[in-house]
């Protein structure tokens, strides 16, 4: 249905003044109460800048057990994993953490406004839980565990595939605990899961009754996926403490100015799109660039509400999302081009146009984000930074590419903005009169 030119430019100017009120939103922020409220994207605070970019805090912890046991470096290698754990659940994915000598490990973290009781949170000892599914009560804890490894599956498959398995060994009372818990899980098909700080890393199946306190367990492990649950529960039942021996600054690695340099590159980047797209498609590249900022406003947006870290992998992720908004808008333009060439009327080229590039858009970006979504949950640190801004920005460029520039083409025609020769200028070929 045709809207009237002056219905038209009414929900023009309607959806410009959204568009722009989401930006002075995402710049400026807004306050409703002391306890409802949401500062800019720029302002300090608003998003948390990875150690390249601001420096931060580097926290020493020493490895001390308690008892007769030493501390094994199979065990230092589930302190590193659980470490690393803390850190992305309490929202560090930029931080670092690795270990140094035989009984240390190192972590560095971002600037906070508290390091010393960030540090004093890292330092709890992994908690370790068998809990029957469905349960809250654990039915072990680290204390039944005696130790933990990876190896060879002994009953190899016929096929001749390796298969890998982590050994438990259990202690005299957490052998009888885990014939008990074995025993009600394989009678009423229930799992048996293994939690470590409250997060589950593993649920396995239970088949029968298991006693004499040694299990095994079984599933299509690789070699590094065997070898980190066995790490994790090695961690969870050891009685490591962790020590702080030295908390230190950090210096930005890339340079104080970093930040400011990245923040003009991408505004370069982002004007010389805009200014191709103008010049290039004529007013659909004008509607194309005015969907772009709307893009960038509900980013930056997004940015501010999570206050997610920073890094310039991040940055990196945000650049490469403008560059795949854009690349929707110029494959919809291009089908455009192509029903223009048959003489159809610009709407119709636009109804057709959007018809035909749809699922070519949809294919490219879809592939990204599961792209995304294994990189965010096999990845760690940067590259969980990098697949987050990257993830979200092609979400976000689907929305402005299909339905912003979508509305801002069809609001042009009925504004009589509709002339063949407006639209055709820019894709090149012969000039109508």
């Amino acid at each position: 249905m045709n809207l009237t030119k002056a219905t038209s430019v009414m929900r023009f100017v309607l959806l410009v003044l959204v568009i722009g009120a989401l930006l002075a939103f995402s710049i400026f922020g807004f306050y409703i109460s002391d306890d409802k409220q949401l500062k800019g994207i720029f302002e300090e605070d608003t998003v948390r800048l990875g150690l390249d970019l601001a420096g931060g805090s580097s926290i020493t912890y020493q490895a001390q057990p308690k008892g007769n046991k030493a501390v094994t470096a199979s065990g230092m290698d589930g302190m590193l994993e659980v470490m690393r754990r803390r850190l992305d659940n309490a929202g560090f994915t930029e931080a670092l953490v690795y270990l140094y000598g035989d009984d240390k490990l190192v972590v560095e973290l971002p600037s906070v406004d508290d390091p010393t009781a960030t540090a004093a949170n890292l330092m709890q000892t992994a908690e370790l839980e068998f809990r029957i599914h469905g349960q809250d009560k654990a039915a072990l804890t680290g204390d039944d565990v005696a130790s933990a490894s990876w190896g060879y599956d002994p009953d190899q498959s016929k096929t001749g595939e390796v298969l890998y398995v982590v050994n438990l060994k259990l202690t005299g009372e957490g052998a009888k605990k885990f014939a008990e818990a074995t025993k009600y899980c394989a009678a009423n098909n229930l799992t048996l899961d293994i939690y470590v700080d409250g997060v589950a890393i593993s649920t396995p199946t239970v088949k029968s009754e298991i006693t004499g306190g040694d299990a095994v367990i079984s599933g299509s492990f690789t070699a590094d996926e065997a070898k980190s649950l066995a790490s994790n529960i090695d961690a969870g039942k050891l009685a490591y403490t962790l020590k702080q021996i030295s908390m230190e600054s950090v210096s930005a690695s890339l340079g104080s100015n970093a930040l400011r340099i990245s923040l003009i590159a991408g505004a370069i980047g982002l004007l010389l799109v805009v200014l191709f797209m103008s010049i290039y498609y004529r007013i659909p590249g004008v509607w194309a660039s005015l969907a772009l900022v709307c893009y960038m406003a509900i980013f930056f947006l997004v940015l501010a509400i999570g206050q997610f870290n920073l890094t310039l992998t991040g940055i990196a992720g945000i650049v490469l999302s403008i560059g795949m908004a854009v690349d929707a808008n110029v494959v919809i333009f291009e089908r455009m081009k192509e029903e223009l060439v048959t003489g159809k009327s610009v709407r119709s080229a636009i109804k057709s146009g959007y018809k035909r590039a749809l699922w070519a858009i949809l294919d490219a970006n879809i592939t990204t984000i599961i792209a995304c979504v294994v990189l965010y949950f096999f990845g760690t640190g940067t590259i969980r930074g990098f697949a987050t801004t990257l993830g979200i920005g092609v979400v976000i460029s689907l929305f402005t590419a299909l339905v912003v520039t979508r509305a801002l083409l069809y609001l042009g025609v009925g504004m009589g903005i509709g002339s063949t020769k407006a639209y055709k200028a820019g894709f090149g070929g012969k000039q109508d009169a």
